[in-house]
């Protein structure tokens, strides 16, 4: 049996060290010699992408934000615990898989999975088509890293590399 499924993205920063919050969860580093109107290729990303598919956590940092950052996105929430989320959003308990069925069968064409565990589960599962990484120059010393253990390897393919002014490289990977 064919499985179909829309274009799965990882998109996501970390600090030089490997971390991608501070321990607590705050991410306001991620601003750290942050340049003009910059934006990383953010807002063609964004555009490109029909829904997004994010952790517990990265949720709960998100959803404490005055202004919901995906206006206009669905947005698929990760987790076992939670019972709500704000009405942006749907909450999701189950297979990966079958998720990413559900979503192909709904007309969603590309994905963004977002939050280090999240992104850790699907690349494990071996449905990661693409990975950006930009690696903002700091180093945090401790937080939460960029990825979880896995107990599979993932070959990649660099697509292209980027340095910016402020300090940031950005590399974009196709998963193999």
């Amino acid at each position: 049996m064919a499985f179909f499924c829309p274009e799965v993205s990882i998109y996501i920063a970390t600090s030089i060290d490997g971390y991608i919050a501070r321990k607590d969860g705050n991410i306001d580093w991620l601003l750290y010699g942050h340049t003009g109107d910059e934006d990383y290729g953010f807002k063609k990303f964004i555009d490109s992408v029909d829904a997004l598919v994010l952790g517990r956590k990265t949720y709960q940092v998100v959803s404490g934000f005055e202004d919901w950052p995906y206006s206009g996105k669905r947005v698929i929430v990760l987790s076992n615990t939670l019972k709500k989320v704000r009405k942006e959003a749907e909450l999701f308990s189950g297979d990966l898989k079958d998720l990413l069925s559900k979503l192909y069968g709904d007309g969603i064409k590309h994905i963004w999975v977002d939050g280090g565990i999240t992104a850790s589960k699907f690349l494990e599962a071996g449905l990661v088509d693409n990975l950006t990484i930009s690696i903002i120059a700091m180093v945090l010393g401790s937080g939460i890293p960029l990825f979880s253990a896995m107990n599979k390897e993932q070959p990649c393919r660099l697509v292209s590399s980027q340095s910016y002014p402020s300090g940031l490289v950005q590399l974009k990977y196709k998963m193999i």
